[in-house]
């Protein structure tokens, strides 16, 4: 019980990779804080973690805005303690190419959630996790190392959350302040949850990973990957990648071979967009079944019929 008494933060908790993360510290024995914007889920994640003896708190909280992520730390260093453990894996999943943009509203947002929503939280427990030789875990992507074509917003944001803090490890080792990084790979939510996307034309879009789909690519269980993150927090470890292995080999190889590997990342990325632009599309006819000409989604379909 390494992390007996610990207390821990884990933003996005309240479904997916995030509530089993949070499960999962709590059965080593940590006291954990869970936040997302979500109560209702929130409180069904504490309960859980309650009927199986652990302690949590739910704290519901807007990442993409500064008091309220103050907020969440003052929260938890009142109720449970200062912050031992800060686990970052709140994000906005964001897909389409610039030219199919309506405005720039969904690039803006995937920064905002996906950087800004790890960056501040990590500010205002910096002085905790300094004094108590505490750790930083934050969830990227194998986006994050190979370039994404068609998910520029999600690519963008994800390589930018790496290079804060893979120099934040080198600001804070001196400090005894260990950063680890999860890719966490290809996941389905066996939760029941789903994903929601934000999609070119900026709405939302809930895609159910709970079941493998014609032209979906392997992924895996959450709660399988979080077992896994968990032991490695365990062990102050200093990355878990879980990707799947032609991504590792990829991201090595581009320095040698960029133009078959650029041809490889633009067929998966096919694949993957074909998988969401089906319920997307699906999703877009039932809010507006007549096509609208200042739609740019509604543009494109008209042209492709």
């Amino acid at each position: 019980m390494k992390l007996h008494g610990k207390v821990a933060v884990v933003t996005g908790a309240s479904q997916g990779l995030g509530q089993y993360l949070a499960i999962e510290l709590a059965r080593a024995g940590a006291q954990v804080a869970l936040v997302a914007r979500n109560k209702d889920r929130l409180d069904d994640v504490a309960a859980t973690i309650g009927a199986r003896g652990g302690r949590a708190i739910a704290v519901a909280a807007d990442l993409c805005d500064e008091d309220s992520c103050r907020e969440v730390i003052e929260t938890t260093r009142n109720q449970l303690g200062p912050v031992d453990i800060l686990v970052l894996n709140a994000g906005s999943a964001t897909y389409g190419r610039l030219d199919e943009l309506a405005t720039l509203e969904p690039l803006r947002e995937a920064i905002q959630v996906n950087l800004f929503g790890a960056v501040m939280p990590t500010f205002y427990a910096l002085d905790d996790l300094i004094e108590r030789g505490g750790l930083i875990a934050y969830v990227t992507s194998g986006a994050g190392h190979l370039p994404m074509a068609g998910y520029l917003g999600y690519t963008t944001s994800k390589h930018a959350m790496n290079g804060f803090f893979e120099a934040l490890r080198l600001e804070l080792a001196p400090r005894g302040v260990d950063v680890l990084t999860i890719n966490p790979g290809d996941m389905y939510s066996d939760d029941g949850a789903g994903r929601t996307v934000v999609g070119p034309d900026g709405n939302q879009y809930k895609v159910d990973l709970s079941v493998y789909r014609r032209n979906d690519i392997p992924r895996r269980p959450a709660s399988e990957v979080a077992q896994r993150c968990v032991a490695a927090i365990t062990q102050r470890r200093r990355e878990i990648d879980e990707s799947p292995a032609i991504q590792k080999v990829g991201a090595k190889l581009r320095a040698f071979a960029p133009e078959f590997v650029d041809r490889r990342i633009g067929q998966k990325a096919a694949v993957m967009r074909s998988a969401f632009d089906s319920i997307a599309d699906d999703e877009h006819r039932r809010q507006h079944p007549q096509p609208l000409p200042d739609c740019v989604w509604c543009v494109q379909a008209t042209a492709q019929h």
